[in-house]
C-alpha cells in the first residue's frame, strides 16, 4: 500500500470512530430519559439487544471468527471487558453525572490503552500521540474542571437509590469516579482485543472486521441478556423506555461498534481510543443543551482543547 492510500484508509478510519463517538455520545442524554430504571439495566439491554442485531448481521462471519485457530481466548477476553465495560459505564454516568462519568471513562481510556500496548505488545507510542493525547485529556480535565458542581444533586435523579441522604450522596459521586475510570480501562481492553483479532484476518477483506466485533458482541450479549432478564421489570413498567433502549441499540451499538471495527482495522487500538474522546464533547454539548448540566466558559475551553488534540492526530504527517 503506498503513501496516497495509506493516507485514503487512515482518514477513512478516522471518519469512521469520529461517526461512532457522534453516536456514543448521545447514550449518556438518551438514559437520562429513563430515570427509573437502573443504569445497569439499561446498560444490558442496549448492548445485549445490539449484540444479537450484529450476530444475526453476521453468522457465517461469527463463525468463522470463533472456529479459528486461537481466537476463542481473545473473543471471550473481549467479551467479559465489553460487558464489563457496559455494565459500569451506565452506573458511571449515573452517579457521577452525564458529562463527568463521559469524560472519565472515555478520557483514560487512550492512557489505558496505550499502557496496554507497551506491556503486551512493547509497542511504542508516538510522540504525535502522546502529544495529542495529553491535549485531549487535559480538555477532558478543564471539561471536568469547568463543570457546574451543583448539578452534582441531579445524580440522585438518574441513578442514586432513592432515599439516600443528601450528605451522603457525594460519595456515589466519588464511587462513580472510580467506576468511570473502570469503565475506561475496560474499553481499553476491549479495543486492543478486537484489533488484535482484525490483524489477524485476512486485510483484503473488511467485512472480517465485522464478523470480529461481532462475535465479541455475540458472547458478550449471553450474560448482558440474562442480566436484562432479570432486571427487565421497570422496563416492562415503563413502554415509553422501548423507544430509546431500542436506539441505544441499534445505533449507538450495532451501528457504532461497526464502524469501531472499521476503524480497527486502519488504525491502532491507542489511536481509536483517543478519537473516542471525541464522544465526550458530544455527551458535554448535549448535556448542556438538553439534560440541563451547567457548563462554566472553562469547561467550554475544554472542549475546544479536546477538539484541539484530536485535530493534531489527525493531522497527515508531512514526509520530505
Amino acid at each position: 500500500m503506498d503513501a496516497g492510500q495509506n493516507r485514503a484508509a487512515n482518514s477513512a478510519g478516522v471518519s469512521a470512530i469520529l461517526i461512532a463517538s457522534l453516536m456514543w455520545g448521545t447514550t449518556g442524554t438518551a438514559a437520562s430519559f429513563i430515570p427509573g430504571i437502573p443504569p445497569a439495566t439499561i446498560g444490558a439491554a442496549a448492548m445485549g439487544i445490539g449484540g444479537v442485531i450484529l450476530g444475526l448481521t453476521a453468522v457465517r462471519g461469527v463463525r468463522r471468527v470463533l472456529r479459528t485457530p486461537g481466537a476463542l481466548p481473545l473473543v471471550l477476553l473481549g467479551a467479559l471487558a465489553l460487558a464489563s465495560y457496559t455494565l459500569v459505564f451506565y452506573v458511571g454516568m449515573a452517579w457521577a453525572g452525564v458529562a463527568l462519568g463521559n469524560v472519565l471513562a472515555l478520557g483514560s481510556a487512550p492512557l489505558f490503552a496505550g499502557l496496554i500496548e507497551w506491556i503486551v505488545d512493547r509497542r511504542r507510542v508516538s510522540g504525535r500521540w502522546i502529544l495529542a493525547t495529553a491535549i485531549a485529556v487535559i480538555g477532558g480535565v478543564l471539561l471536568v474542571v469547568g463543570r457546574d458542581h451543583s448539578a452534582d444533586r441531579r445524580v440522585v435523579d438518574l441513578g442514586v437509590p432513592a432515599g439516600v441522604p443528601p450528605g451522603v450522596a457525594p460519595n456515589y459521586v466519588v464511587a462513580g469516579i472510580a467506576i468511570a475510570l473502570l469503565a475506561g480501562l475496560s474499553y481499553a481492553v476491549y479495543t486492543f482485543v478486537a484489533a488484535r483479532l482484525i490483524a489477524s484476518r485476512p486485510a483484503a477483506a473488511p467485512v472480517n472486521h465485522r464478523a470480529v466485533i461481532s462475535s465479541i458482541q455475540v458472547v458478550a450479549a449471553l450474560p448482558l441478556i440474562l442480566v436484562l432478564a432479570f432486571t427487565a421489570g421497570p422496563v416492562i413498567a415503563q413502554p415509553l423506555s422501548w423507544g430509546i433502549l431500542l436506539y441505544l441499540a441499534i445505533f449507538p451499538t450495532a451501528i457504532g461498534h461497526s464502524l469501531l471495527a472499521f476503524s480497527l482495522g486502519r488504525m491502532r487500538a491507542s489511536t481509536s481510543t483517543v478519537f473516542s474522546l471525541f464522544e465526550p464533547v458530544v455527551a458535554v454539548m448535549l448535556a448542556a443543551t438538553i439534560v440541563g448540566e451547567a457548563i462554566t466558559p472553562v469547561g467550554w475551553l475544554g472542549l475546544a482543547v479536546v477538539i484541539a488534540g484530536l485535530a493534531l492526530l489527525s493531522t497527515p504527517t508531512r514526509r520530505p
